[in-house]
């Protein structure tokens, strides 16, 4: 499972998203990411953990035109995508639900969700919203409630589910269960696996370690802007060298 051993993306499935030796970082010579590689097939929930400054969130935001990519290339289904600003990623069926400040605190739920919808023609945003709302039938419920009255863990209900408006194939969540208690992180993770049931490919990072390998087909462990370790997740959560070096860390966090 070492990442220099071999990938483990594997040949017979679809691959979607593909980041391939990618160098990147928020400001001129400085690097964050060093080279890595990350691959999503069809329909896989794909966790990404590791210690903090490790490049996690920077690659999701990579791999989302947030952050500039130096060197290495972004694919979607076989398409460079490298570098492409974010609302085209979205109208290609990519969306991003970012850790912080992901609702508007002053709208309802109902109106945050329309906002997901902007690129839709107005007359398919009801049957949208219907979508969600099934998915996520406690947003229904207060659908006149304005978000900042919201908790922690309903907000990042309602960010998944304005992401999920525009029907995207591939989700990117950026730490979706940081800072919340542990009955709103597993509501989260529920979330998250009901969203991957319905067959949207979804690329987790988070720092709940453990919770995250459990749920994930696949995992990445990043270290100092690199791959460390890949492999099925609930491989590396009995792995003894990933337990040593990061989940004896990480699962205090």
């Amino acid at each position: 499972m070492n990442a220099t051993d071999s990938k483990t993306g594997s040949p017979d499935k679809k691959q979607v998203l593909v980041g391939d030796g990618l160098i990147a970082g928020y400001l001129p010579g400085v690097d964050i990411l060093t080279g890595v590689h990350f691959e999503l097939n069809l329909g896989e929930l794909v966790g990404i953990i590791g210690p903090n400054g490790a490049g996690k969130s920077t690659l999701l935001k990579a791999m989302f035109g947030l952050v500039p990519v130096r060197e290495g290339a972004v694919r979607l289904h076989g398409e460079v995508i490298t570098n492409l600003a974010a609302h085209s990623l979205v109208e290609k069926g990519v969306g991003f639900v970012p850790q912080t400040e992901n609702v508007f605190p002053s709208l309802t739920i109902t109106e945050n969700l329309e906002m997901g919808a902007y690129q839709l023609p107005k007359s398919q945003t009801p049957d949208r919203l219907d979508s969600v709302i099934q998915l996520f039938p406690k947003l229904g419920e207060r659908a006149k409630q304005r978000a900042g009255l919201l908790s922690g863990g309903e907000r990042q209900m309602l960010a998944m589910g304005r992401a999920l408006m525009m029907q995207p194939e591939v989700l990117l969540l950026d730490e979706p269960s940081a800072g919340l208690s542990p009955a709103y992180q597993g509501e989260v993770f529920e979330n998250v696996q009901s969203i991957n049931a319905t067959g949207v490919s979804i690329v987790m990072v988070e720092q709940n370690a453990q919770r995250c390998l459990r749920i994930s087909d696949r995992a990445y462990v990043l270290d100092n802007g690199k791959n460390a370790y890949e492999g099925p997740g609930i491989d590396l959560l009995t792995d003894p060298k990933v337990i040593e070096l990061y989940l004896g860390t990480l699962a205090k966090q």
